[in-house]
């Protein structure tokens, strides 16, 4: 660890240059006057985090998971964004205080789920490539430690839907794209294992295990899983505040009759 002046920076991701009748912004080495109108933003998004363009596929993979991750109707980070709409705060105000609603319980799972496939297959994957033999056997392993610790493998099983029609798509264009890699492989024994040690219940790939699979598949680190949630979502965050704010809200709040006081009563 170094400590660092606040006086002081040092970057490799972008140079802003303004000199010698130059403009321009250099990121990741590449200008971006000729990035602009030729460039994704899902290839913006592999650039940044990854320092070089992505393949066609790549792209058209990451894309993919950016566009599921988009939007799923009224839910905390919705609800928030919206509330905020009725008090008459700003646009920014809201997506910022609506996308930090995702937590260790729902949207930073695929973060979970991604560190957990790296460390159990680092040791596997270095010595050479990996049977589906033996990522049955670690699903295995991972569904019984869940279930001795009484917990959840994170990533799997969704209130809302039997399956979760976004993590089948997502995966279909992994796979459509060539991209569909040996973390998709082994969500997807994970997902074996979890439908036989409950007896034949699925319990289904929901949107953050997708995520952890394509971002592995992908060459993107495990801590960058949580991004391709969070950064659909402030559009989506964007369109339930102006909707708030277009039905003329002005006070969003729960009613008396639906709240239960559990305190003590006045003497």
């Amino acid at each position: 660890m170094t400590t660092r002046d606040v006086a002081s920076w040092e970057t490799g991701i972008a140079e802003v240059v303004s000199a010698s009748g130059i403009e321009e912004v250099v990121i990741r080495g590449q200008r971006l006057s000729e990035l602009i109108g030729t460039a994704t933003f899902a290839e913006m998004v592999f650039l940044l985090l990854q320092g070089r363009m992505p393949s066609p596929s790549q792209a058209r993979t990451l894309d993919a998971l950016l566009v599921a991750s988009i939007e799923h109707g009224i839910a905390p980070p919705a609800m928030i964004s919206r509330c905020f709409a009725s008090y008459g705060t700003t646009i920014q105000a809201a997506i910022g205080a609506g996308v930090t609603a995702f937590g260790d319980r729902m949207g930073g799972l695929g973060e979970q789920l991604a560190r957990l496939m790296v460390e159990t297959l680092s040791s596997d994957l270095a010595h050479g490539s990996v049977t589906d033999a033996l990522l049955a056997e670690h699903a295995a392993a991972l569904v019984a430690a869940a279930s001795a610790d009484k917990s959840r493998v994170p990533g799997f099983g969704i209130p809302l839907h039997d399956t979760d029609p976004r993590a089948v798509a997502v995966l279909n264009a992994a796979r459509k794209h060539g991209t569909f890699g040996v973390y998709c492989r082994f969500g997807l024994a994970i997902e074996a294992a979890l439908e036989r040690a409950r007896h034949g219940r699925p319990v289904p790939m929901n949107i953050d295990g997708v995520s952890a699979c394509i971002a592995l598949d992908l060459g993107f680190e495990w801590r960058t899983t949580r991004v391709f949630l969070i950064t659909p979502r402030t559009v989506s965050s964007a369109a339930h505040f102006l909707e708030e704010q277009a039905q003329a809200t002005t006070w969003r709040h729960a009613r008396p009759g639906t709240v239960s006081y559990t305190g003590k009563a006045p003497e």
